[in-house]
Protein backbone atom coordinates (compact mmCIF):
# COMPACT_ATOMS: atom_id res chain seq x y z
CA UNK A 1 0.00 0.00 0.00
CA UNK A 2 1.50 3.68 -0.97
CA UNK A 3 1.28 6.21 1.25
CA UNK A 4 1.00 9.74 -0.08
CA UNK A 5 2.14 12.72 2.20
CA UNK A 6 -0.61 15.74 1.03
CA UNK A 7 -0.11 19.48 3.13
CA UNK A 8 -3.42 20.31 5.17
CA UNK A 9 -3.71 24.01 6.65
CA UNK A 10 -3.87 24.22 10.18
CA UNK A 11 -4.57 27.75 12.38
CA UNK A 12 -3.06 28.95 15.09
CA UNK A 13 -4.26 30.40 18.30
CA UNK A 14 -2.49 33.42 20.03
CA UNK A 15 -3.56 34.73 23.42
CA UNK A 16 -5.11 38.30 23.51
CA UNK A 17 -2.62 41.40 23.18
CA UNK A 18 -1.97 43.43 26.80
CA UNK A 19 -2.68 47.45 27.06
CA UNK A 20 0.78 47.75 26.43
CA UNK A 21 0.77 46.24 23.03
CA UNK A 22 -2.06 47.49 22.18
CA UNK A 23 -0.41 50.84 20.52
CA UNK A 24 1.38 48.68 18.20
CA UNK A 25 -1.32 47.21 16.31
CA UNK A 26 -1.30 48.11 13.05
CA UNK A 27 -4.57 49.77 11.66
CA UNK A 28 -5.39 47.47 8.66
CA UNK A 29 -6.34 43.45 10.26
CA UNK A 30 -4.21 41.69 11.41
CA UNK A 31 -3.95 38.22 10.19
CA UNK A 32 -2.60 35.19 12.27
CA UNK A 33 0.11 32.96 9.89
CA UNK A 34 -0.96 29.85 8.55
CA UNK A 35 1.04 26.50 9.33
CA UNK A 36 1.37 23.10 7.38
CA UNK A 37 1.61 20.11 8.57
CA UNK A 38 1.98 16.71 6.47
CA UNK A 39 -0.54 14.01 7.29
CA UNK A 40 -0.45 10.42 5.74
CA UNK A 41 -3.03 9.75 2.66
CA UNK A 42 -3.51 6.14 1.65
CA UNK A 43 -3.06 5.99 -2.25
CA UNK A 44 -4.99 2.61 -2.70
CA UNK A 45 -7.53 5.27 -4.48
CA UNK A 46 -5.10 7.07 -6.35
CA UNK A 47 -3.34 3.68 -7.44
CA UNK A 48 -7.05 1.75 -8.92
CA UNK A 49 -7.31 3.25 -11.71
CA UNK A 50 -3.77 2.47 -13.25
CA UNK A 51 -4.63 -0.67 -11.59
CA UNK A 52 -7.30 -1.44 -13.95
CA UNK A 53 -4.89 -0.18 -17.02
CA UNK A 54 -2.27 -2.84 -16.28
CA UNK A 55 -0.60 -4.60 -19.56
CA UNK A 56 -1.52 -8.14 -21.11
CA UNK A 57 0.38 -10.80 -20.26
CA UNK A 58 0.94 -11.69 -24.23
CA UNK A 59 2.05 -8.11 -25.03
CA UNK A 60 4.99 -7.97 -22.31
CA UNK A 61 5.79 -11.57 -24.29
CA UNK A 62 5.90 -9.86 -27.39
CA UNK A 63 7.94 -6.97 -26.16
CA UNK A 64 10.35 -9.62 -24.32
CA UNK A 65 10.37 -11.52 -27.90
CA UNK A 66 10.91 -7.80 -29.40
CA UNK A 67 13.92 -7.09 -27.24
CA UNK A 68 15.51 -10.38 -27.84
CA UNK A 69 15.20 -9.94 -31.40
CA UNK A 70 16.62 -7.06 -31.18
CA UNK A 71 19.75 -7.96 -29.33
CA UNK A 72 20.12 -10.68 -31.93
CA UNK A 73 20.28 -8.72 -34.12
CA UNK A 74 22.77 -5.93 -32.90
CA UNK A 75 24.50 -9.06 -32.15
CA UNK A 76 24.63 -10.70 -35.33
CA UNK A 77 25.54 -7.21 -36.70
CA UNK A 78 28.39 -6.72 -34.93
CA UNK A 79 29.52 -10.35 -35.47
CA UNK A 80 29.39 -9.88 -39.10
CA UNK A 81 31.06 -6.52 -39.01
CA UNK A 82 33.90 -7.96 -37.45
CA UNK A 83 34.46 -11.02 -39.85
CA UNK A 84 33.80 -8.89 -43.03
CA UNK A 85 36.97 -6.99 -42.02
CA UNK A 86 38.94 -9.33 -41.46
CA UNK A 87 41.71 -11.13 -44.02
CA UNK A 88 39.96 -14.17 -44.80
CA UNK A 89 36.73 -12.60 -45.48
CA UNK A 90 38.34 -9.97 -47.76
CA UNK A 91 40.72 -12.58 -49.52
CA UNK A 92 37.46 -14.55 -50.12
CA UNK A 93 35.86 -11.59 -51.45
CA UNK A 94 38.69 -11.23 -53.85
CA UNK A 95 38.23 -14.78 -54.88
CA UNK A 96 34.90 -14.42 -55.64
CA UNK A 97 35.48 -11.21 -57.32
CA UNK A 98 38.10 -13.19 -59.52
CA UNK A 99 35.81 -15.98 -60.08
CA UNK A 100 33.02 -13.81 -61.35
CA UNK A 101 35.27 -12.33 -63.46
CA UNK A 102 36.28 -15.94 -64.89
CA UNK A 103 33.09 -16.74 -64.93
CA UNK A 104 32.32 -13.72 -67.80
CA UNK A 105 35.02 -14.14 -69.37
CA UNK A 106 33.79 -18.39 -70.20
CA UNK A 107 30.53 -16.49 -70.88
CA UNK A 108 31.72 -14.43 -73.59
CA UNK A 109 34.18 -17.28 -74.84
CA UNK A 110 31.27 -19.65 -74.87
CA UNK A 111 29.39 -16.98 -76.69
CA UNK A 112 31.78 -16.49 -79.13
CA UNK A 113 31.99 -20.55 -79.60
CA UNK A 114 28.28 -20.60 -80.38
CA UNK A 115 28.34 -17.93 -82.83
CA UNK A 116 31.38 -19.18 -84.63
CA UNK A 117 29.39 -23.10 -84.16
CA UNK A 118 26.13 -21.61 -85.63
CA UNK A 119 27.94 -19.91 -88.68
CA UNK A 120 29.67 -23.10 -89.62
CA UNK A 121 26.33 -24.72 -89.07
CA UNK A 122 25.04 -22.61 -91.96
CA UNK A 123 27.91 -22.87 -94.02
CA UNK A 124 28.10 -26.67 -93.65
CA UNK A 125 24.13 -26.56 -94.89
CA UNK A 126 25.38 -24.17 -97.53
CA UNK A 127 27.84 -27.18 -98.52
CA UNK A 128 25.88 -30.03 -98.10
CA UNK A 129 23.29 -28.18 -100.68
CA UNK A 130 25.63 -27.67 -102.53
CA UNK A 131 26.59 -31.61 -102.86
CA UNK A 132 23.09 -32.11 -103.58
CA UNK A 133 23.47 -29.83 -106.46
CA UNK A 134 26.18 -31.38 -107.73
CA UNK A 135 25.23 -35.23 -107.47
CA UNK A 136 22.70 -33.88 -108.83
CA UNK A 137 23.88 -32.74 -111.57
CA UNK A 138 26.46 -35.75 -112.02
CA UNK A 139 23.40 -38.31 -112.23
CA UNK A 140 22.05 -36.37 -114.37
CA UNK A 141 25.51 -36.29 -116.90
CA UNK A 142 26.00 -39.66 -115.77
CA UNK A 143 22.10 -40.91 -117.04
CA UNK A 144 23.40 -38.59 -120.32
CA UNK A 145 26.60 -40.35 -120.65
CA UNK A 146 24.59 -43.55 -120.97
CA UNK A 147 22.34 -42.21 -123.49
CA UNK A 148 25.38 -41.18 -125.47
CA UNK A 149 26.74 -44.69 -124.90
CA UNK A 150 24.07 -46.25 -125.92
CA UNK A 151 23.80 -44.03 -128.99
CA UNK A 152 27.54 -44.59 -129.63
CA UNK A 153 26.95 -48.08 -129.66
CA UNK A 154 24.26 -48.23 -132.07
CA UNK A 155 25.87 -46.06 -134.22
CA UNK A 156 28.90 -48.17 -134.12
CA UNK A 157 26.68 -50.78 -135.09
CA UNK A 158 25.23 -49.05 -137.79
CA UNK A 159 28.63 -48.14 -139.21
CA UNK A 160 29.95 -51.73 -138.76
CA UNK A 161 26.86 -52.66 -141.00
CA UNK A 162 27.81 -49.53 -143.64
CA UNK A 163 31.52 -51.06 -143.62
CA UNK A 164 30.53 -54.31 -144.40
CA UNK A 165 27.94 -53.36 -147.20
CA UNK A 166 30.68 -51.20 -148.34
CA UNK A 167 33.43 -54.04 -148.49
CA UNK A 168 30.67 -55.88 -150.24
CA UNK A 169 29.93 -53.20 -152.99
CA UNK A 170 34.18 -52.78 -153.29
CA UNK A 171 34.34 -56.69 -154.31
CA UNK A 172 30.99 -56.13 -156.48
CA UNK A 173 32.89 -52.91 -158.02
CA UNK A 174 36.26 -55.22 -158.63
CA UNK A 175 33.95 -58.03 -160.23
CA UNK A 176 32.37 -55.74 -162.42
CA UNK A 177 35.23 -54.01 -163.49
CA UNK A 178 36.86 -57.11 -164.16
CA UNK A 179 33.59 -58.36 -166.25
CA UNK A 180 34.56 -55.00 -168.14
CA UNK A 181 37.75 -55.02 -168.77
CA UNK A 182 37.50 -58.55 -170.15
CA UNK A 183 34.01 -57.30 -172.02
CA UNK A 184 35.66 -54.44 -174.09
CA UNK A 185 34.89 -56.17 -177.45
CA UNK A 186 31.71 -57.05 -176.86
CA UNK A 187 28.46 -55.49 -178.49
CA UNK A 188 27.32 -52.55 -178.09
CA UNK A 189 24.34 -53.68 -176.08
CA UNK A 190 26.22 -55.42 -173.82
CA UNK A 191 28.45 -52.35 -173.49
CA UNK A 192 25.49 -50.14 -172.98
CA UNK A 193 24.27 -52.85 -169.90
CA UNK A 194 27.50 -53.15 -168.07
CA UNK A 195 28.25 -49.27 -168.25
CA UNK A 196 24.77 -48.51 -166.50
CA UNK A 197 25.19 -51.40 -163.90
CA UNK A 198 28.87 -49.77 -163.15
CA UNK A 199 27.38 -46.69 -162.84
CA UNK A 200 24.96 -47.53 -160.23
CA UNK A 201 27.84 -49.25 -158.40
CA UNK A 202 29.71 -46.29 -158.05
CA UNK A 203 26.48 -44.25 -156.83
CA UNK A 204 26.01 -46.93 -154.32
CA UNK A 205 29.57 -46.28 -153.24
CA UNK A 206 30.04 -42.58 -153.19
CA UNK A 207 26.50 -42.77 -150.71
CA UNK A 208 28.19 -45.56 -148.47
CA UNK A 209 31.14 -43.26 -147.80
CA UNK A 210 28.73 -40.11 -147.56
CA UNK A 211 27.37 -41.77 -144.67
CA UNK A 212 30.41 -43.08 -142.78
CA UNK A 213 32.01 -39.28 -143.05
CA UNK A 214 28.44 -38.20 -141.30
CA UNK A 215 28.50 -41.19 -138.75
CA UNK A 216 32.10 -40.36 -137.40
CA UNK A 217 31.16 -36.44 -137.65
CA UNK A 218 28.03 -37.29 -135.42
CA UNK A 219 30.72 -39.57 -133.19
CA UNK A 220 33.21 -36.48 -132.52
Amino acid sequence: MLIRWQLQPVERSFPPLTPTQAPYIPSHIWMAPISYKYCPVSMDDNLSPLQSRKLPWWLWILLAVVLMLVLILIVLTIFFAVRANSKACKDGLQAEQECRNFTHLLEHQLTQANKVLLDAEIWAATCNKTVETLTASLEMEKARGHKQQELVQKLQGEIAELKQKLQDTSKELDRLRKETETSDTGNGSTTGNGSTSFGDTINLFVVSVLLTLSLGALLA
